[in-house]
């Protein structure tokens, strides 16, 4: 830098701010990820990808590898199962259970309330992080540090801001069952 004057390197300096004030917002916080578009070329067959809430697939064509849209795959149902004795849970009560079905283990959190047993997801709408009974009536997520009410779902403290999937529970002779 012996070569450059301190004018000169001050108006470099001031054009590079300037021009990453006005650059467009897409750019700034803009990660360089690969755009996947269909009918792209690929490179291994039966790889799956996901952009933004698309997903493709690279599947093998007469002129070889390509992307296509994938169509998403139905999320799993069951038709309750049995997660609980209902004497396992009091009034006020949470607890983590694990739903298997279709082969796939999906958590949950039941929570008896005076009027009923309800059950949510363990998952966290905002980072994905499992949730945890916390105190009074509160589920948790560790991992930033949003709040939900454990008879509701909603959202007590964020940063999540949406509610917890709300699952269908029934309870019949002595046991809880919930239906993804």
């Amino acid at each position: 830098m012996s070569g450059i004057s301190r004018r000169s390197a001050v108006g470099m300096l001031a054009t590079g701010f300037v021009a990453f004030l006005f650059a467009p917002a897409a750019s700034v916080g803009a990660v360089a990820t690969p755009q996947i578009r269909a009918g792209d070329v690929c490179k291994r067959v039966g790889r799956r990808r996901t952009v933004g809430k698309k997903t493709f697939e690279c599947v093998r064509t007469a002129n070889g590898a390509k992307w296509k849209r994938a169509k998403a795959a139905p999320p799993p149902t069951t038709s309750g199962v049995k997660v609980l004795d209902s004497t396992a849970l009091a009034v006020g009560a949470s607890q983590n259970v694990v739903v298997t079905s279709d082969g796939r283990k999906i958590g949950a959190v039941v929570t008896r309330t005076a009027s009923g047993v309800v059950a949510f997801s363990r998952t966290c709408t905002h980072a994905g992080a499992s949730v945890s009974p916390g105190a009074s009536g509160q589920l948790a997520c560790p991992a930033h540090g949003s709040v939900f009410n454990a008879s509701t779902g909603a959202v007590i403290k964020g940063p999540a801001d949406q509610s917890l999937t709300q699952y269908k529970v029934t309870e019949r002779s002595g046991s809880i069952y919930i239906t993804i």
